[in-house]
C-alpha cells in the first residue's frame, strides 16, 4: 500500500509540474484576440471604429465599435501620438500599470515547475539509492576499481 501511494504522488507531481510547465510556456492570454498592425490602429481608430483601449505600457487591447471583437497590438511606449485622436472619436481610455500581474502568481508560474522537477529529482535518487544492494560499489571511483 506503502508503494502505491508514493507512486500515485509521483505521478500527481509529474502532472502539476507539466501543467505548470505548459502555463509558463504557453501564449499569453491576449493571443485569444487578433494581433493587428499600429497602422491599421490608427486608419480604425480616425474611422471611429473603436469602442474602448486599455493601454499598459506599450501594449495596446481594445475593442470595435457594433461588436465586431476585439484586437491587440504593441505601440510606441508614448501614447500621445494617438490619445488626440482616440479622444476626438469618443474612445473609453484606460490606463493599466504595465507589470499589473500579482507578484506572487509570477513566481509561482516562474519557479514553481522548476521546484517540483527538483523534487522529483531528488525522488529519483532516493528510489535509486534504496534499490542498490548494500555491498554494491557506488557511482565513484572504486566502482571500476581505481581506488
Amino acid at each position: 500500500m506503502d508503494h502505491t501511494i508514493k507512486t500515485l504522488g509521483f505521478w500527481i507531481i509529474i502532472l502539476v509540474a507539466a501543467s505548470l510547465l505548459w502555463q509558463v510556456v504557453r501564449a499569453p492570454e491576449s493571443a485569444s484576440s487578433p494581433e493587428i498592425t499600429y497602422s491599421t490602429f490608427i486608419a480604425k481608430a480616425q474611422s471611429g471604429e473603436i469602442a474602448r483601449v486599455s493601454i499598459a505600457g506599450s501594449q495596446i487591447q481594445g475593442e470595435y465599435r457594433n461588436g465586431q471583437g476585439a484586437f491587440h497590438l504593441i505601440g510606441p511606449s508614448n501614447p500621445a501620438p494617438f490619445l488626440g485622436i482616440l479622444q476626438e472619436k469618443g474612445v473609453e481610455i484606460q490606463f493599466r500599470d504595465a507589470n499589473q500581474a500579482s507578484t506572487p502568481m509570477q513566481l509561482l508560474g516562474t519557479w514553481a515547475p522548476l521546484i517540483l522537477l527538483g523534487i522529483l529529482w531528488l525522488f529519483m535518487v532516493a528510489q535509486m539509492r534504496r534499490r542498490r544492494p548494500p555491498d554494491a560499489p557506488g557511482p565513484g571511483l572504486d566502482s571500476v576499481g581505481l581506488r
